[in-house]
């Protein structure tokens, strides 16, 4: 597959298993955070000194109200058992302002790993799993997700909704009930580029790796996508997917919808879909510009497009 990079992809394995280790001379200034429902209010640098468990508060972990937060994690676990959707229950939620740096920890349970609100934010060497809807929740413009694990959500691993320039990279994104990285609610102009991204929509049995549900401008780059359901679905015009390894599909590889219309699939290798590699529901693919990809079965408007070399599938 061209330009995918496959070294690089696992290379993030390393500071995932070792999250980021904090590193500061004794003169530095941190305010420490020490109890569950802390909210960390002022601008300035926070670190977690213990691991926190929060069953039975059905309340946010912590709460980020300030702009220029960096909140350390040290290494420890904020947790909680506590599931019920009509509630805001978040292990970290971030309401408002800008420049918040979340980084070097695990956050298990609660309804949403980690919800974030903010503009110009970055979560990084993060472990998010178990949450009971989602494991990162997105909204705000310029935000990313870097050198985390996003693993066992009760629907998406992490869902970007009514975002601008976001931006999804270095990660392994796996395990999830319904989808890896779901966008949605008109957002635009995310990256979603070097993750690995396994094994999502096997408990649902629906869509898998990463779904464009409604946006544009949207980018889905050299990624490695391996026993999804559908591996790429994309449900909303004017997006590109490029330069991805998917493999293994329960369904189909890389699917585009009839309201999907047009988009660019180029260079992808698709190989060993259990339904069919790569699918466009026009059976003229409806102005989407399908080239130089590598696969073995195609359908177009629901029947075959010929396999390679032949339709509008290439």
């Amino acid at each position: 597959m061209r330009r995918l990079r496959t070294k690089h992809l696992f290379s993030i394995l390393s500071p995932l298993v070792g999250l980021v280790l904090l590193r500061a001379s004794p003169a530095h200034a941190f305010t420490s955070v020490t109890s569950c429902g802390q909210t960390l209010a002022t601008p300035g640098e926070y670190l977690l000194t213990t691991d926190l468990s929060c069953d039975g508060t059905f309340a946010n972990g912590i709460v980020i109200s300030a702009s220029d937060v960096v909140f350390h994690l040290a290494g420890h676990t904020i947790a909680s058992t506590d599931c019920d959707a009509t509630r805001g229950i978040s292990g970290i939620s971030v309401e408002g302002g800008s420049g918040v740096e979340i980084e070097g920890g695990t956050v298990r349970g609660f309804n949403d790993g980690i919800a974030l609100g903010a503009t110009n934010s970055h979560i990084r060497g993060m472990i998010v799993t178990g949450a009971c809807i989602f494991g990162i929740a997105l909204s705000g413009a310029d935000n990313q997700v870097s050198t985390s694990t996003v693993t066992q959500s009760g629907m998406d691993g992490i869902v970007i909704v009514a975002a601008t320039g976001t931006q999804i990279r270095n990660n392994d994104i796996s395990d999830n009930a319904r989808v890896g990285v779901d966008i949605s609610s008109f957002s635009s102009g995310s990256v979603v580029e070097d993750n690995i991204i396994n094994r999502n929509g096997i408990h649902d049995g629906e869509q898998g790796g990463v779904a464009i549900v409604n946006g544009t401008d949207n980018l889905i780059a050299s990624n490695a996508l391996d026993g999804n359901f559908n591996g790429i679905e994309v449900e909303s015009p004017d997006n590109t997917i490029r330069d991805n390894l998917v493999s293994g599909s329960v369904g189909v590889g890389i699917f585009v919808d009839a309201v999907g219309s047009p988009s660019a699939v180029r260079h992808n290798t698709v190989l060993g879909s259990a339904l069919v590699d790569m699918s466009d529901e026009s059976a003229t693919c409806a102005g989407d510009a399908w080239t130089t990809n590598t696969f073995e079965t195609d359908l177009a408007g629901g029947v075959s497009d010929g396999g390679p070399g032949s339709g509008c599938i290439q």
